[in-house]
This record gives structure tokens, C-alpha cells and sequence, in this order.
């Protein structure tokens, strides 16, 4: 029992995603992995489950005349509280980017196998396709949950895919594990201040950085002030110089700047 007790106090102290963190680093990036951010810094605001509180942020969205992206699991869609295929479909046709986020919302490293993994992939894409969303081509982990054997697994149906490991992305990132700010809900122990946020805005001013914020509109912290900070953050940005973007808009200006280097294949969904 108290070497049990040990074993919890130390486990509490790791950061999350420690392992696979540590697997990154050690190991380094594959080719297909390595991404240069563009010179002009962008900020990406990404609603992760796809729930109806995610029009909230659209409406702030709107009010500023930028896009975001939602990322929506399909067998969560139409549940209570989570948007319809309707919504979703007026959401996309309004600009914003729709992103996967897994077909049943399970981590992506509880799969058994490669082989069951990317057939749920190629599952949910299909319905989604079907229900006249397109097939997103930015992939949304469920609980930011990836492996290098995932990343390698999903590096041909996903132009790039997002974590919840926190950083900026500072010239060169991860394309298949890139990293994200927490915003309203889930920050943890981070300041999460307007200030903190404005700062981190401001790092990013000076080129090359890639800022992404990860909202759950409908999780525990989130209230209507953080929609109004979110609007003010938007404008900040702005200001200092950096274009709002969608993930694929960000990634086709990368592209047409020729600092993305090869583009990873797709199939389709």
C-alpha cells in the first residue's frame, strides 16, 4: 500500500502525455512529420467535440470576419447538446474549416491495430463526406491522444493533426502532432490571464510562429467572459500583425511559400 501510494504521488507529478512527448524527442522527427511554420505568424482557433455551445464562438468569429475550425466526431453529432449534421453543414458553408476528430471520440492509441484504426478513420470520413461535409483534411486527436505509430498511421488520410501537448510552434513543428494553447477550459495550472494570452500573442509577432487556441466551449471554466476575451484576442492579433486563419487556409499560405517541403497523400474519404 504505501509503495502504491509512491507509485500515485510520482504518477500525479508527470506531465500528461509525458511518454509520448519523450518518445518524440528522443527519437525526432520523420520526414513526413517535419513542417516549417510560415514567416508571417497566424493564430488558429480550434472548437474541439462539437458542441452547441460551439455557435457561440462562431458568432464571435463572424463578428470579426475571420474563420475557425470545428472539429466533430460523427457519432457524437446530433446527440443532445452536440450540433446537427444542418448546423454543421451552415457552419462550413459560412467559411469555417470542419476538422475530424475521430468516428466514436475513443483515443486513437486504444485501437488494437493500424489496421482498425484506419478503418474507423476511413468510417467516419465517409459519413461525413456523405452528410455533404466535405472530407476534412486536418485531424483533431481525441483527447490529444497519438504514438508515433499513429502519426504514421494517419499521415496518409490528414494533411496535418493537432494535440493537446502545449506549445506555439515556433518555426518548425511536428505536422502530425502539432501543438495547442488551452483556452476557457482545461488550462490546468497555466495563468490563462488576458494578459498571459496577449503575451504569448506578442511572442508571436516577430514571424514564423503558429499560435493555435483549443476551445471546449461546453467544458468546466468556460463561461460567456471567455467569448468575450476571445474577441479581443482576435482583435489583438490583429493588430500585432498576425492573419486569423483556418488550419488549411494557414497551410496553403506555407505552401505558397514554398516551407511546408512535400505535401503528405490523402485518401480519399
Amino acid at each position: 500500500m504505501f509503495i502504491q501510494r509512491i507509485v500515485q504521488a510520482i504518477a500525479k507529478r508527470v506531465p500528461p502525455h509525458a511518454k509520448d512527448r519523450a518518445e518524440e524527442a528522443l527519437l525526432g522527427l520523420r520526414d513526413f512529420e517535419r513542417l516549417a511554420t510560415p514567416a508571417q505568424s497566424a493564430l488558429t482557433i480550434i472548437c474541439d467535440d462539437g458542441e452547441l455551445k460551439d455557435l457561440d464562438v462562431v458568432e464571435v468569429l463572424e463578428s470579426r470576419g475571420v474563420k475557425g475550425v470545428f472539429a466533430v466526431s460523427p457519432d457524437l453529432i446530433g446527440r443532445p447538446g452536440f450540433l446537427s449534421y444542418e448546423q454543421l453543414r451552415s457552419i462550413r458553408a459560412a467559411g469555417h474549416e470542419i476538422a475530424f476528430h475521430g468516428t466514436t471520440h475513443d483515443a486513437f492509441t486504444s485501437f488494437a491495430n493500424t489496421r482498425s484504426l484506419q478503418e474507423a478513420v476511413r468510417d467516419g470520413m465517409r459519413r461525413l463526406h456523405a452528410e455533404g461535409l466535405g472530407a476534412p483534411s486536418t485531424l483533431i486527436y481525441p483527447f490529444g491522444r497519438n504514438s508515433r505509430s499513429v502519426r504514421q498511421a494517419v499521415s496518409g488520410s490528414f494533411d496535418c493533426a493537432f494535440t493537446t501537448w502545449f506549445g506555439l510552434n515556433e518555426k518548425r513543428c511536428n505536422r502530425y502532432a502539432i501543438r495547442r494553447i488551452p483556452f476557457g477550459a482545461y488550462t490546468g495550472k497555466l495563468p490563462a490571464t488576458e494578459s498571459w494570452y496577449r503575451g504569448l500573442i506578442d511572442r508571436c509577432a516577430a514571424g514564423a510562429c503558429w499560435p493555435a487556441l483549443m476551445l471546449h466551449p461546453s467544458g468546466p471554466g468556460h463561461d460567456p467572459s471567455h467569448d468575450e476575451l476571445l474577441g479581443r484576442l482576435i482583435d489583438h492579433a490583429r493588430e500585432r500583425g498576425l492573419a486569423v486563419r483556418s488550419v488549411t487556409a494557414h497551410l496553403a499560405a506555407a505552401t505558397q511559400a514554398g516551407q511546408t517541403g512535400q505535401a503528405a497523400g490523402r485518401v480519399p474519404g
